[in-house]
Formats: C-alpha cells, structure tokens, sequence
C-alpha cells in the first residue's frame, strides 16, 4: 500500500471515534466508486448523488454506533445498494420488483496509453457488447468482483444473495463470455477490471 494512501480500517476507527478529519478522508476516498457502482443500478445521477449523501450523513449521525469493520468500502457499497432500492420503494415501487428488476449498465473508459492500437480497441468494443449480453446480475457481480475487487463473500453480502448464487453467477457470466470471446483470452482477463 502506498504511504499516501490511509488504510480504511485506521480512518474507520478514527471517524468513530469523532474525527472529522478522517471522515472526510472516507468521503474522498470512497465517493467516486459509490458513484460509478450507483450510476450502474440507477441511471438517475442526482438520485444517486442524494443517496451517497444520505449515507455519509447518518454515518457521521451514529458514528458512535456504528458498528467496526475492516471492510469499509464493502461496508459502503453494500449501504448504498441497500439506500437506492429502499430509497426508490418508497416512491411506490415494489421492493423485490425493483430487487429483480433494475439495469446494471456497463462501459469502457478505455486508457490510451493502455490500448493504443485498433485491434485493441475492437477487442475492448466486442467485450463491451459481449458484457451487455450478460444479465445484470452477471454484470454487477463481474463490476463487483473485477472491479471493487470485492470477495466472494462480501459480493453475497452487497447482494443480497447467497454464496454459491455468486459463484454460479459468476461461472455462467465468465463461461458466456469465453464462449463468445473471439481473441485472446488473456486480453478478456485485462480488459474485465476495465469496466467503469
């Protein structure tokens, strides 16, 4: 870990303790990827803005009950799933409807100095159409896990399912897209971690 890069759990304990310092290192540290994971379960990026908000504002509220945790970026997105499907069957929707029925929207930002040539950038456009094959509960454990780098078990947890769910999930998605996949399967392996 780089020496300019807090670690989580020292900012976790410090913000529960009633600094404000360090819970504004966990706002800055964690807002962009709360937002890239909402964006994707709700296209409504004020929505989904006000749902952050909404999280760090009650953390900072029961900041003395707020339970201890290694895992705050998981601990974060998990909240935020939770806060927009909740926050959305308040307006009338059905909670399990929208558990079922949400998109989960997948895009490349594709790094110039990473794919540079044209056939790279074909492959990058073949996995994107590919991943947007996929159902959204493939899609969202792929971000989940390539992405957040999250575990097996913490996917289960963001989710709302259980353990074996995501491994099935899993399994089907990478199988759907190896079948499909018309390239090297070691470029499919460094492009996955590219969805943003």
């Amino acid at each position: 870990m780089k020496a300019d890069i807090p670690d989580d759990g020292l900012l976790w304990q410090r913000f529960r303790s009633g600094d404000p310092d360090a819970f504004d290192q966990l706002v800055q540290l964690h807002y962009q990827s709360l937002f890239r994971y909402g964006i994707r379960l709700d296209a409504d990026d004020e929505y989904i803005k006000d749902c952050i908000q909404d999280i760090f504002v009650e953390l900072w509220q029961r900041r003395q009950t707020v339970r201890e945790t290694e895992f705050v970026k998981f601990y974060l997105l998990k909240s935020l799933r939770r806060r927009i499907f909740r926050g959305r069957a308040k307006w009338g929707a059905n909670w399990e409807s929208l558990q079922e029925n949400y998109q989960f929207e997948v895009e490349f930002s594709i790094e110039s100095q990473l794919i540079t040539t044209e056939a790279a950038h074909n492959q990058a456009h073949q996995l994107e159409v590919l991943m947007n094959q996929l159902s959204r509960r493939q899609k969202e454990v792929i971000f989940l896990k390539f992405y957040q780098n999250l575990t097996h078990e913490q996917i289960a947890e963001v989710m709302g399912v259980n353990r074996q769910s995501v491994y099935n999930v899993l399994h089907e998605a990478l199988q759907k897209l190896r079948n499909a996949w018309q390239g090297d399967m070691a470029f499919l392996l460094v492009l996955l971690p590219l969805i943003v």
